[in-house]
């Protein structure tokens, strides 16, 4: 029996007869891990989409190509031989697990459907699997999590349950759609290694959509490079990074955030500050269920002066987003929150409404919070309305121009939707959205988690030029060090809701007091100490 298991000849792809992606051809054997890289945009999704024949097949076509799982050509194949194929055959974790997984269900009932459907399982069978995947890809508290919904966890713990879900039938083929994304540096050591481990052990095909080269140098055998739609340049690994032949590899390669957070004043007036902050949620269920308190922020007091960056870190579920959106009156909360000099905790909506404009906020997912049904104007525009009601439709639009080529968009495609732009085009209109009222404060919660190295680089680029030109300040929420450290004065250290550690940036990054600040820094700047202390 041959070794190839997915052969992929001429593919190309076409939208409402708009061709974009053009003759690709590639292989994966058994066994073997074949990136796809490249930037926002170069067509890696769209591929990866079609070899499970997943695209929007109404507008969507191919006009020449072959796809071949183990021999058998995919394309045009019968929905119902798809459908048993699927999940079964081939795997996949998708980009953005908060639009992936539905909201309606809990987590359980979602993992077990791919049990029930495809193994035959029984009820008890499938949870006892459920639970067991959910432990193998380190969920914390997984028997618990089980009864949870989407929106009860953070991004990444949604994608550890998308990693589950996906290898639940223990697939010949793993597509992995960006899969550490939305993880801290950790837990992302712990999924690649047991990536590696599943595929050894299953004979299993990987093949990793991703624009984390660090990710890439560690996993893949054979590496594809796409741009536009154009596979540029396939080879080894090994021969890709040391001698990469393509003029567009070459600017992958070089591209990485860098450089050192604006210069900013330290007696700087104090923007937000914040006294014993509390964040409780009662996880009881049912009016006679038992109470069952979980503190997810506990006693955290912090402050945020003009032109500085404040910087969030810890693994996912430390309580980093939650103490935002505290901070923001977007979750109610124990203890003292100012904004200037008014205290906002008790203010009702009515009452805050006026002051929203002074605070704003880029959340994690961009394709979950950017309305589906409105275009990118409309968005970004939204704003202006509210705070702004005197601006004419042509002030508007105008104002809008600008703030699109300031994050490094083209102001023509202001009246595309969402769903036509790529995960790193709908981050950056995120972006827009929140800078176009200048405010005083934004929040920034992983922006830059769906963006390729080279746009993080000019994203972050971009952050310190506003804030320089505009005095913002920014509450920064990141699982990646390097951007952090690129761009933030001071750190705050999160773990399980406490602060376990803060101070200026540079102090903590260079002089770590805790072992957990120790293991973080450690993950981020130098994978392997994790790994091999965590065998």
């Amino acid at each position: 029996m041959s070794d190839r298991i997915l052969e992929v000849e001429d593919l190309s792809v076409e939208f409402r007869g708009v061709e974009v992606v053009h003759n690709v051809s590639f292989h994966v054997d058994r066994g073997e891990t074949v990136a796809i890289v490249g930037e926002s945009g170069s067509g890696k999704s769209v591929t990866a989409l079609s070899i499970m024949q997943l695209l929007p097949y109404l507008y969507a076509s191919h006009p020449n190509g072959s796809i071949l799982v183990d021999g058998e050509e995919m394309v045009g194949r019968d929905e119902e031989d798809l459908l048993k194929i699927r999940g079964n055959r081939i795997g996949m974790v998708f980009q953005e697990p908060m639009t992936s997984l539905n909201p309606l269900h809990h987590i359980e009932k979602q993992i077990s459907e791919v049990l029930y459907v495809h193994r035959g399982m029984g009820v008890a069978e499938a949870r006892v699997r459920a639970l067991e995947l959910l432990e193998l890809v380190g969920l914390q508290h997984a028997e618990e999590r089980l009864r949870a919904y989407p929106h009860e966890l953070s991004g990444g713990q949604r994608q550890r349950v998308m990693i589950a879900m996906a290898l639940a039938n223990e697939p010949d083929i793993l597509i992995a759609d960006e899969p550490t994304t939305a993880l801290d540096v950790t837990i992302q050591a712990q999924i690649l290694r047991l990536l590696d481990e599943l595929k050894g052990r299953l004979n299993m095909a990987l093949v990793l959509i991703t624009h984390d080269l660090g990710v890439v140098r560690k996993m893949a055998d054979r590496i594809c490079v796409m741009t536009d739609g154009v596979m540029v340049e396939q080879g080894l690994s090994e021969e890709i990074f040391t001698n990469p032949q393509h003029e567009y590899t070459q600017h992958l390669l070089a591209a990485e955030p860098s450089g050192d957070p604006v210069a900013a004043n330290a007696d700087s007036p104090v923007v937000m500050h914040a006294d014993n902050v509390v964040v409780e949620f009662n996880l009881a269920r049912g009016l006679f269920a038992k109470k069952n308190v979980l503190t997810a922020v506990d006693q955290v007091s912090l402050e945020i002066r003009q032109g500085q960056t404040l910087g969030i870190v810890g693994e996912s579920g430390s309580g980093k987003t939650t103490l935002a959106m505290a901070l923001l009156r977007l979750q109610s909360s124990k203890g003292d929150i100012y904004l200037g000099e008014t205290q906002i905790n008790g203010l009702k909506s009515n009452e805050l409404r006026p002051l929203r404009s002074e605070m704003q906020i880029v959340f994690q997912d961009p394709y979950g919070s950017l309305p589906p049904r409105l275009s990118a104007n409309e968005i970004i525009e939204a704003g202006l309305k509210i705070h702004h009601p005197e601006m004419t439709p042509i002030e508007r639009r105008k104002m809008v121009s600008e703030v699109l080529v300031e994050v490094g968009l083209d102001p023509n495609l202001q009246d595309r939707y969402p769903h036509e732009f790529s995960g790193g085009q709908r981050q950056r209109i995120a972006i827009a959205r929140a800078i176009i009222l200048r405010p005083k404060i934004i929040v920034m919660d992983e922006p830059t988690s769906a963006l390729d190295l080279s746009v993080q680089a000019q994203v972050v680029d971009l952050l310190r030029d506003l804030q320089h030109k505009y005095n913002l300040a920014y509450l920064f929420i990141s699982h990646d060090l390097k951007v952090v450290r690129a761009l933030a004065h001071h750190l705050i250290v999160m773990k399980d809701g406490v602060v376990v550690e803060q101070g200026p940036s540079e102090k903590v990054f260079s002089e770590p007091e805790t072992a957990y600040t120790k293991a973080l820094m450690a993950a981020a700047f130098d994978l392997e100490v994790v790994e091999a202390g965590s065998q």
